[in-house]
């Protein structure tokens, strides 16, 4: 999933949407959290449009909950740096969801496991479980391919460096590392290499030649403070 540049208020209202894990309508967000906090215009379209949400009308009122892709962006965004603006309560926040992504990385769970309504699943699947609380049958699915846990991710990386590596303890391109990992999504290797980078040991760096890159390599980018990032190096292997 590509990065989007969010307001301030954009991603305070979708960890909103994470943090309750339900549907809310922007009157329940004005009155739960702010009076002038809500979903219109250009931000719903635009949220819309990532699949990071989901929307319907009911009369007059919009009602929005979380997409699965809203969950993987809500992972990611664990990692990345302080909004510009965000005060010294952004500051604690960011803060608090830095930690939470260590313990996510250190347990191997996804983050539906500890803010979802299925903690023993990966998956959310919303239809399945209003089946299962009696509010209506649901169409079966396909059982969900299980994500490998973030620890297990990691060392595959690992494994992959030392593969590819020459000499040892080189820059390789994230494109050779994504063609020895191809059962892995792209917002799961992402979200690993993203965790990498603050690691002691590992970087992950802009490619110095911009212009010896290729479409392929720029493809294969990953995004870190909004700059691509193209090449990886782990010392001590």
């Amino acid at each position: 999933m590509p990065d989007l540049t969010l307001s301030l208020a954009e991603r305070a209202l979708l960890l909103i949407l994470l943090a309750e894990n339900g549907e809310l309508s922007n009157k329940q967000i004005e009155e739960r959290y702010a009076p002038s906090l809500k979903l219109t215009g250009k931000s719903r379209l635009k949220l819309v449009d990532a699949k990071l949400i989901e929307c319907r009308k009911e009369k007059n009122s919009f009602h929005f909950s979380l997409a699965e892709n809203g969950w993987y962006w809500g992972r990611e965004e664990l990692t990345r740096e302080v909004p510009r603006g965000s005060g010294s309560a952004g500051q604690a926040l960011y803060a608090v969801l830095r930690r939470l992504g260590h313990y996510l990385y250190r347990t191997g769970h996804s983050l539906a496991q500890v803010l979802g309504d299925q903690p023993g699943d990966d998956r959310r699947e919303p239809e399945n479980s209003r089946a299962e609380a009696g509010q209506g049958a649901a169409p079966a699915i396909p059982a969900a391919r299980a994500r490998p846990a973030a620890d297990e991710i990691d060392k595959r990386v690992r494994r992959a460096y030392r593969e590819l590596a020459e000499p040892a303890g080189g820059w390789i391109g994230l494109a050779d590392l994504r063609d020895r990992l191809p059962d892995l999504t792209r917002a799961e290797l992402d979200g690993v290499l993203r965790l990498l980078a603050r690691m002691p040991g590992v970087l992950v760096e802009e490619e110095t030649n911009q212009k010896g890159l290729t479409t392929r390599d720029r493809d294969a980018a990953v995004v870190i403070g909004n700059r691509d990032h193209h090449v990886l190096m782990i010392e001590d292997m």
